[in-house]
């Protein structure tokens, strides 16, 4: 049986915990190594989206860790719960693990989002998912989204 060392990255710490796993091991059994050495992850649903050398990877708890493209080495960032995206210049935690809505990444930008026909909000992404890796929201659009996403708002009043 081979073992695998995993530099797994939590939410608590920068630094990351060296894990030693076999590879054969299911991710479950996984997240319960990088628990016990200390990495805060939460309660991980039945699918869970991890970042494997930066790239965005679901799984399943009962697939095999090679299954998903985890090697010896890697590093791996375990937030179940939520991902972190940047809205203009600050780091925001969104634990809607799959899509943000432009009124959302308003409210996100200045804390409220107005109704006011005067007032207009431009909103701009990049790093988003490989199919849609840059763009735009307008309203009661919806957009993906994945671990370092970053949005530029702005707002406008027209007079």
């Amino acid at each position: 049986m081979k073992l695998l060392e995993i530099n797994v990255y939590s939410s608590n710490s920068v630094d990351p915990r060296l894990i030693k796993i076999a590879e054969d091991a299911t991710i479950e059994q996984l997240l319960k190594e990088a628990q016990a050495a200390g990495a805060a992850i939460g309660e991980p649903g039945e699918e869970i989206v991890l970042l494997v050398e930066d790239k965005e990877v679901v799984c399943r708890r009962h697939q095999k860790i090679h299954e998903c493209g985890i090697k010896h080495g890697h590093r791996l960032h375990c937030h179940p719960h939520e991902v972190v995206i940047i809205v203009n210049t600050r780091e925001k935690k969104w634990d809607k693990r799959k899509e943000i809505s432009y009124e959302e990444v308003v409210k996100l930008a200045f804390g409220n989002y107005s109704t006011d026909p005067r007032i207009i909000y431009t909103v701009k992404y990049s790093r988003g998912p490989v199919h849609n890796r840059e763009g735009s929201l307008v309203k009661n659009q919806s957009v993906k989204v994945k671990w370092g996403m970053i949005f530029d708002v702005t707002q406008t009043d027209q007079s």
